[in-house]
């Protein structure tokens, strides 16, 4: 297993410093730093040389990408002008907020996910299956900006009038006690695990379907097991190897920074300073998001290969 963790690794640096390049002179193209400077030329002929400079702006683009990967592997990403920091201690600061929600959403759609999915399959074409696969498809096709803006009109705006007591904010990030920090996250972390546990519901409940009618089941309960330990120590086992991939998909894209909820509920995560950077725009800023965002895409996504021949002794790393 060590030997296949090496060799995935080594085989994903090409790929991740290509990736890195293309971003990087993707963002370069489509983006002009020196378009508010150009409008005021000669008056600010120094913020103007101080961009062209601080970007290598008077490089060929396709070389660009060198002179900040050469300062990125001594560990300066340069400085944000969004932010005004350095954007090693901005990922910092905002990968820790968007960890305090992205955390629990996680856990509460894995939760979630997998207990509608046994559900689900075990009583396939019931009632209750019917309900869940039309709950599910409501929460896939609902815009995770209309479900976060009606959750706070119910309950951070009209649960306070209909009650006096308000338990939930519309947004912002409150730390001064516990409940305000539970008040802050409950919200957006609702919003988030909607959105997922209603996909990968949808999975399991298919991967569920598939175990269940298995030949070594059908031996299980011949041997005369019970149904809760044929179901969830047997089925369930080899049924979470495809919930594994979207749950390792899916807790690098929350760490990434979920922009659009983030934007809703003004969290102070990194899918909110994404945009406003990209306007700016903020190409170190960028830069940073996108490679934290990959190297933790890689480092899930290796974990979950490595939790494939833990949960189906049959897969072997030789």
């Amino acid at each position: 297993m060590f030997a296949y963790s090496i060799r995935r690794i080594l085989t994903t640096i090409p790929l991740l410093l290509v990736a890195l390049y293309l971003v990087y002179i993707g963002v370069s193209v489509t983006t002009d730093p020196l378009a508010e400077f150009r409008l005021c030329l000669p008056r600010c002929q120094e913020g103007y040389d101080r961009i062209v400079e601080l970007y290598n702006l008077d490089q060929s683009v396709f070389v660009r990408p060198f002179g900040w990967a050469a300062d990125a592997i001594t560990g300066d990403f340069g400085t944000s002008n969004v932010a005004g920091q350095p954007v090693s201690t901005v990922l910092w600061e905002r990968g820790i907020n968007s960890a305090m929600i992205a955390i629990p959403a996680f856990l509460l759609a894995a939760v979630l996910a997998l207990l509608l999915s046994v559900y689900s399959a075990r009583r396939q074409y019931s009632a209750g299956d019917y309900v869940l696969t039309g709950l599910s498809f409501f929460g896939i096709a609902f815009p995770a900006f209309v479900l976060g803006l009606v959750l706070q009109v119910i309950f951070a705006i009209k649960l306070p009038e209909w009650t006096g007591w308000k338990l939930f904010y519309t947004g912002g990030k409150r730390t001064d006690n516990i409940g305000e920090i539970i008040g802050t996250v409950t919200l957006p972390v609702v919003t988030l695990a909607t959105l997922f546990v209603a996909a990968d519901s949808r999975f399991g409940r298919a991967a569920m379907l598939e175990v269940i009618n298995s030949d070594f089941i059908r031996t299980a309960r011949a041997k005369g097991l019970s149904e809760r330990r044929v179901i969830w120590r047997h089925a369930l086992r080899n049924a979470l190897i495809p919930l594994v991939t979207l749950w390792a998909l899916n807790f690098s894209a929350l760490l990434g920074g979920s922009v659009i909820t983030e934007s809703v509920f003004s969290w102070p995560g990194l899918g909110q300073i994404l945009i406003p950077a990209l306007q700016r725009p903020d190409l170190d800023m960028v830069m940073g998001i996108v490679i934290f965002t990959a190297i933790i895409t890689v480092v899930f996504n290796l974990l979950a290969d490595l939790l494939y021949g833990v949960l189906d002794p049959r897969i072997r790393y030789d």
